[in-house]
């Protein structure tokens, strides 16, 4: 039984929204936080994230114009 690995951007959309959505709480939590030090950390969480849904992005459009081009 042979199990497909291909992403498809059904799959990608989906880690998507769940990276959005912690990245929304991380931004919640960097504006409500009172130490500078919690603030930095998350901070540099949530730009490290969105480097991972920017990436997630470009493998959408990727996977439609291989899918489109076939």
């Amino acid at each position: 039984m042979e199990v497909n690995k291909r992403n498809t951007p059904a799959k990608l959309t989906l880690f998507c929204v769940i990276y959005a959505v912690i990245i929304i709480i991380n931004s919640l939590l960097v504006i409500n936080s009172p130490h500078l030090f919690v603030r930095v950390l998350n901070l540099i969480v949530v730009i490290a994230l969105s480097i991972v849904i920017g990436a997630f992005i470009r493998e959408i459009f990727i996977l439609r114009n291989a899918e489109s081009s076939e």
